[in-house]
């Protein structure tokens, strides 16, 4: 017994008394050889750790009384430098026996959320606090400016090291180590590089959805920057990283952070995978995910008014986000396969790209309810953050998708409506021409016969009665009838050309043109190429293609002051193209050409058949005006 007393005090001095008593013994055997290895190998595998741990369950141990504890055997060894108590009430004490390095060392604490940490060191002269920091102190109270608490341990120095771990009534989980200084600056260093990636990473996702919030204006977007910055606070709370950098004079919100961006980024997960995935109020899932939105805001605004409610009810509280946690996972689960069975291709992009962050959330959870140990691997160290950086890309490529598949859908849409839209003009234009047709006949057959039965009788009075003031009143009403029936005759053509249907085009534009010239004010030299065929031709095109024709020959002999005019009419297989040249006083009015009511009509007309005019003026006086229309193929 006093043996296994003393070795539990030290291994080196359990070699030292094996190697004393049996070395004196008569005459060695391999029995006694073999005693004296598994002796010393038993030493160093049990009590090679200099770390030990109490745990103090009314946290009233005051320092003397641990140190004599500790002598007195009380402490257990800290196996390979982790322990997790989990939930627990008690305090913790940890002793620390250096090994006398001649180099300098650091105790490292690898965990960055405890409340309350004392650091004394135990001479013969006496006990003497070090260090005190914790969550509950400003960050500059940390021995060493570190995301974890590393304490500096002096080279050679055999003193024993009393360390008072205050986390009490929250989840506790320790990784203690004691590293050369050298060992700690790789570790450092290479931590530093690694998270600087995974940050700068992090940083350009965030980036990139508001270039596309700001460039698309879509909430979607919104959402997603939002979902990713709250996952990122979260992820620096609980890193420490939160109060090394962001608020390190806060402590206060340092322990208050965790909750808080857990719940934000509870709800902006459930709120951008609803708008994802296009989830509606038509799902049975849209209320239970609205009630654990609610849950999680209410429990994100009671830590901010009653911060007290954390320390006095925080075993309630645990269990309200550990479910608010899984109840998000499975209604999340739940909406996905309802919209995979809808086919939604978004959802699959939306399960694959959470499929990694789940697993490190469920992971994070044991880990908090003290049901699995802290590993220090890069999973655990960069696991979380590491998932929540491979999601945000896999849904930036179900943006992506969504974005084109919304584009495409909405082009088709637009394509849509526009066929729609063409469908109903062309049926008000053939309605149009309709009603003009009866128009005109009308005013051709009907109005304009009895016009021609008065002007006959008229005639024939004129002939029987030769008495000068009859005569005069009688041609005067003969004149004026004459110019009515004219007009009507004008107004009948305009409305309808009558000499397209009988004759067609070419003949019927040839008629107007040699009509103009007999009056010798303008000449027209025109060239006219098609336009063989006018019965399989669109006679919405042909009609409007004369009044247009008609329109610009009109424009010349009232404004242009010209005495020659040019006109290309030529048919061609998938296009009609028309110019129109005069040697006119060319463009002297460009507003009154932009915005007459004859041109606008003419615009209006190109402009429904997807046309094109163009105006030139030319170098010596003159105006060019050039029309491509497009003809409809098969």
């Amino acid at each position: 017994m006093k043996v296994c007393l003393i070795c539990y005090r030290s291994g080196k001095f359990l070699l030292i008394y094996g190697l004393k008593n049996i070395c004196g013994m008569h005459g060695l055997n391999l029995k006694k050889i073999m005693f004296l290895l598994l002796l010393i190998a038993a030493s160093y595998s049990s009590f090679a750790s200099d770390i030990y741990i109490y745990e103090d369950k009314n946290r009233t141990l005051s320092p003397e009384k641990v140190k004599e504890l500790f002598f007195a055997g009380k402490f257990k060894p800290l196996p390979q430098g982790d322990f997790n108590a989990g939930f627990t009430k008690s305090n913790f004490w940890l002793a620390i026996k250096p090994s006398g390095s001649p180099t300098e060392q650091n105790l490292v604490v690898g965990n960055a959320h405890i409340n309350r940490l004392e650091f004394y060191t135990a001479n013969p002269d006496g006990i003497h606090l070090i260090f005190q920091t914790g969550d509950y102190y400003p960050f500059k109270q940390r021995p060493l400016r570190h995301r974890f608490f590393v304490f500096p341990i002096e080279a050679g120095l055999n003193s024993l090291y009393l360390i008072k771990v205050d986390k009490h009534n929250e989840s506790l989980q320790l990784r203690v180590e004691i590293l050369s200084k050298e060992d700690f600056f790789q570790r450092t260093s290479k931590e530093s590089l690694i998270t600087g990636i995974l940050w700068g990473i992090t940083v350009l996702l965030i980036l990139f959805g508001c270039f596309l919030f700001i460039t698309v204006k879509e909430k979607l977007y919104l959402y997603y920057v939002l979902y990713i910055l709250s996952g990122t606070l979260w992820i620096l709370a609980d890193k420490g990283y939160g109060y090394q950098f962001l608020w390190p004079n806060s402590p206060d919100f340092a322990s208050l952070a965790r909750p808080i961006f857990n719940c934000i980024a509870m709800i902006m997960l459930l709120e951008f995978m609803q708008v994802f995935i296009r989830q509606t109020k038509a799902s049975i899932f849209y209320k239970p995910i609205l009630i654990i939105k609610f849950i999680a805001g209410f429990t994100s605004f009671a830590f901010l008014v009653y911060p007290e409610g954390l320390y006095q009810y925080s075993f309630f509280f645990l269990g309200l986000l550990i479910f608010t946690g899984i109840s998000t996972q499975v209604l999340i689960a739940l909406s996905l396969a309802e919209k995979i069975r809808q086919n939604n291709v978004q959802a699959w992009y939306y399960l694959i790209s959470i499929f990694m962050l789940i697993v490190f959330s469920i992971t994070e959870l044991l880990v908090h309810t003290g049901n699995s140990g802290p590993q220090i691997n890069y999973l655990s160290n960069y696991g979380i953050q590491t998932g929540l950086i491979i999601e945000a890309i896999i849904l930036t490529f179900g943006l992506a998708h969504r974005f084109n598949t919304y584009k495409n859908e909405k082009e088709h849409l637009l394509l849509e409506v526009n066929r729609k839209q063409n469908e109903i003009t062309e049926r008000i234009i053939e309605t149009q021409e309709m009603e003009r047709k009866k128009i005109a006949d009308q005013l051709h057959d009907d109005i304009g016969s009895l016009l021609s039965v008065v002007s006959l009788q008229l005639s024939s009075v004129l002939e029987n009665n030769q008495k000068s003031d009859s005569v005069i009143k009688l041609r005067k009403a003969a004149e004026v009838l004459e110019s009515v029936s004219e007009t009507v005759r004008s107004i009948s053509h305009t409305l309808n050309p009558l000499a397209i249907e009988k004759y067609g085009f070419k003949n019927a534009i040839t008629d107007l043109f040699n009509n103009i010239n007999l009056a010798d004010k303008l000449h027209i030299e025109y060239i006219i190429i098609g336009f063989e065929d006018h019965k399989n031709a669109d006679m919405n095109l042909i009609n409007d293609l004369y009044r247009i024709i008609k329109e610009l020959v009109n424009n010349v002999i009232k404004h242009s002051e010209a005495s020659h005019c040019l006109i290309q009419v030529i048919e061609h297989e998938d296009s009609i193209s028309v110019m129109v040249e005069d040697n006119g006083k060319g463009l002297m009015d460009e507003n009154k050409l932009k915005n007459g009511i004859g041109i606008e009509n003419i615009r209006a007309k190109i402009n429904y058949f997807k046309g094109q005019i163009e105006f030139l003026g030319m170098p010596d006086g003159g105006l060019l005006i050039n029309i491509e229309i497009p003809l409809k193929t098969n």
